[in-house]
């Protein structure tokens, strides 16, 4: 029996992207409807941190269609992702509240980075590039994706504050005639003084061979091969060369935008940002030296397809979930976390979630508890910095990571539960909570807990409990934790001990720990 089809949208800078794919065998799949509106999101957001309401109300008028158009191929799940303008307005929780008020979907907000990675995963999805190594470039509305890597993905992610819509925002706007050469040079300035550590870390990770995606380079591309004539082309792909985008951007930035508009080949809704795109680009790629670009049809809507059939199908690309725990690792190791006490404590976390839950003092599902696995993880990566207010460095190491495979809302969850496996527990009002629903708050205050719990069963770091049994005992009303072990356990029960509070507040229950010794003692 097939799968049943599933939609992606993918909310960008300037243009809102809809596919529902119908997967096929391995991760091939059929596309049954796409669909692209650009509405304009970040137009004059990047200034002020702010979407403005009329270019939300553009973009949640888009998403409510495609969102109804989607449901009309009975989609067994609809992906919502946003990027760069969402991810920096202040105001982007209005805008995700309206999404799921609205449109009934709840919109997943992605870092830069994960950007990066989902971009590379939908160029690569069209390509074969044997055993060589790949560059792919986005110029997006309001950041710039680069990602290096092989065919079984990308090794090196960057994202630069260099889209087109906020350069054209800080350079060119309100300019109707042509662009001066001077003003020109200042955005290819600007570029690659932005870019220049990000570069230097692309050039260091290798590539033989370079790809372009997105709007603005797909443009810039179609204006080239109106210029220059039918393009070479690679594994049925057009390339063009970095000197003919050289000339055709500075073509278009002597030209006044009404006559730009009527270029051929141009988008006219993209003539008053495309000379601050190719400015950026062209910028770029003379910086990496690269001489000619393939230019996929591919980006950011493919690699969600991609990345949710590896999730599903557990097929040969590295699954998200792998990527998420690989980026996790990498962290602590960075870090210098101490990996087995890391270990030990995830596993009796794990043990905890499961008993309670078994127990009924929880509902949550897997989700909850592979963050709790996560956070196990990286709860100590603070005293990297300091063991003195180590939650709070770790909140700050983790909440600005840029970990691979997660949004931004499953970032904060972690972030908050390592700010609270020690000292004061989740309070209704805080910074590290703003913008979370009730029910991630929840998690978060669940998350800690168990936290707590399990790094006090390991308190010495030595693994001395082998396993840890929860009951519920009546009178008193209670939560019973019993330790297996072949020691007394001194240190694990008083650490235990100060987690009494929290365990009656959150569990409704009195905390109640013993001993029992393998060698039969207690």
């Amino acid at each position: 029996m097939p799968s049943p089809p599933f939609a992606v949208i993918d909310i960008g800078t300037n243009a809102i992207r809809l596919g529902v794919v119908q997967p096929e065998m391995g991760l091939d799949y059929s596309v049954l409807s796409q669909q692209k509106e650009i509405v304009r999101l970040g137009e004059g957001s990047y200034a002020r941190n702010q979407l403005l309401p009329e270019a939300m109300d553009r973009a949640l008028l888009v998403l409510r269609k495609f969102v109804e158009s989607a449901r009309n191929q009975n989609p067994s799940s609809t992906i919502v992702i946003a990027t760069s303008a969402v991810r920096e307005a202040d105001n982007r929780e209005e805008f995700l509240d309206r999404a799921r008020e609205e449109a009934g979907v709840e919109v997943r907000v992605i870092s830069g980075v994960e950007e990066a990675r989902l971009i590379y995963l939908g160029v690569l999805s069209g390509v074969d590039t044997g055993d060589r190594r790949s560059l792919v470039i986005d110029i997006g509305g309001g950041s710039v994706e680069l990602a290096a890597g092989d065919q079984s993905g990308p090794d090196t992610l960057e994202s630069v504050k260099l889209g087109a819509i906020r350069m054209a925002g800080i350079f060119t706007e309100g300019i109707t005639g042509p662009i001066a050469p001077p003003l020109y040079r200042r955005i290819q300035e600007y570029a690659r003084a932005m870019a220049v550590h990000s570069l230097q870390r692309i050039k260091e990770a290798e590539f033989t061979e370079a790809f372009g995606s997105s709007g603005t380079i797909q443009n810039l591309t179609e204006i080239c091969r109106r210029r220059f004539g039918e393009l070479e082309t690679s594994q049925g792909l057009p390339r063009v060369s970095t000197k003919q985008l050289t000339e055709v951007g500075e073509r278009l930035a002597s030209l006044p935008l009404e006559e730009r508009r009527r270029q051929p080949g141009i988008n006219p809704e993209r003539a008053d940002i495309i000379v601050a795109g190719a400015g950026v680009l062209v910028a770029i790629l003379t910086e990496l030296g690269v001489k000619s670009l393939t230019i996929s049809d591919r980006a950011l809507r493919e690699g969600l397809v991609a990345d949710h059939q590896a999730r599903e199908s557990g097929a040969a690309r590295p699954a998200p979930q792998s990527i998420r725990r690989r980026s996790v690792w990498q962290l602590a190791r960075r870090c210098h976390a101490e990996e087995t006490h890391c270990r030990t404590v995830a596993r009796l976390a794990l043990s905890l979630f499961d008993q309670l839950g078994g127990l009924k003092l929880h509902d949550r599902g897997d989700d909850v508890r592979e963050l709790l696995e996560h956070a196990a993880i990286l709860h100590d990566v603070g005293t990297f910095l300091s063991y003195t207010g180590h939650h709070r460095h770790g909140y700050y190491l983790v909440r600005h990571a840029a970990l691979l495979g997660f949004d931004e809302r499953e970032i904060q969850i972690l972030a908050a539960s390592v700010l609270h496996h020690r000292k004061g527990a989740p309070k209704r009002r805080e910074a590290a909570l703003d913008g979370l629903r009730r029910r991630d708050r929840e998690a978060v205050t669940l998350i800690s807990t168990i936290l707590r719990l399990a790094e006090a069963l390991d308190r010495g770091h030595l693994g001395e409990v082998r396993e840890v049994r929860c009951a519920l005992g009546k009178r008193p009303k209670s939560l019973r934790l019993e330790m297996i072990s072949d020691s007394d356990c001194q240190l694990a029960l008083w650490g235990l001990a100060n987690h009494e509070k929290v365990v009656r507040r959150v569990f409704n229950r009195r905390l109640v720990a013993e001993v029992a010794r393998t060698d039969g003692t207690m």
